[in-house]
């Protein structure tokens, strides 16, 4: 029900955006009920850092 209702909250964005925030989600879940997470910042990192280059290497595709 959760992941509905953010899918239509952010509808309206970018794709790579969507997909950070669907895959930030899904590892929130995964350390939700721990007092101190740890690696969860790294595992966030790799995230923004490999959906951003993917959209990088998109853009250089579609430019030239």
């Amino acid at each position: 029900m959760l992941r509905n209702r953010l899918k239509i909250l952010f509808e309206n964005y970018d794709p790579a955006v969507r997909q950070v925030i669907y895959e930030v989600g899904e590892v929130e879940q995964r350390f939700i009920s721990m007092k101190r997470p740890r690696g969860i910042m790294n595992e966030i990192d790799e995230i923004v850092t490999r959906i951003a280059g993917e959209e990088l290497e998109r853009l250089r595709e579609d430019g030239e």
